[in-house]
């Protein structure tokens, strides 16, 4: 540009090739993390953690509904393995939780994200049929220049039976019990609708969207 000097250039050279790493981050974490929702849908329980989750971290857990925390690899391992021998055990068994309206905030140093998602999500089998919808509570780190999975908690508002609304619903089920894996710890935020529904505040208990840091 004219008047520009090499200074300036360089700066504003700078400035956009942040910017455009930061673009590649967030689409990088959104390729993963539909990677992980179609290795679930389509039951390659054996390529989750392997391909999605960070394998260099003590500190890396899963939770979803009212699972519990499940903390580090082999525990997670555990979860996926259980999910596999539900698929032979049960006729027609799925599982979808899609991650729509992403709002990801990726670290200065590129380095780790925090992230919340929504999830319309359907469970299944060849004599029921459910419904999981709430959000997701995610964030990632960076291992060998891939993005990868660190914290995954899927908190749903509701998780009910497809022929009774999630307003009748007595109660919105429970998945520890379908569980051979034990949780470090009790599930985090999750608290279903038949819980909350009287309440003014339904959300008061679910983290803010994430911010810059």
């Amino acid at each position: 540009m004219s008047g520009t000097t090499d200074v300036e250039a360089k700066v504003e050279l700078e400035r956009l090739g942040r910017r455009i790493r930061h673009l590649e981050d967030e689409l990088a974490i959104q390729k993963l993390q539909s990677k992980y929702a179609h290795y679930l849908f389509t039951q390659r329980y054996d390529r989750i953690v392997e391909e999605c989750f960070a394998l260099h971290s003590d500190d890396v857990t899963l939770e979803f509904s009212d699972s519990g925390v499940y903390r580090g690899l082999e525990s997670i391992r555990a979860v996926y393995r259980d999910f596999e021998a539900a698929k032979r055990r049960i006729p027609g068994f799925f599982i979808l939780h899609m991650a729509v309206n992403p709002y990801i905030e990726v670290a200065r140093d590129g380095r780790s994200a925090h992230s919340h998602w929504l999830s319309p999500g359907a469970v299944g089998s060849n004599s029921s049929a459910g419904w999981v919808w709430g959000p997701y509570y995610i964030d990632y780190v960076t291992e060998e220049g891939e993005w990868r999975i660190l914290h995954s908690n899927l908190a749903p508002l509701f998780r009910n039976r497809y022929e009774v609304s999630w307003a009748e619903a007595k109660d919105h089920g429970s998945v520890r019990g379908a569980l051979t894996a034990k949780p470090a710890a009790s599930s985090t935020i999750y608290r279903p609708y038949n819980e909350v529904k009287g309440q003014p505040d339904l959300f008061r208990n679910h983290p803010d969207l994430p911010e810059p840091y």
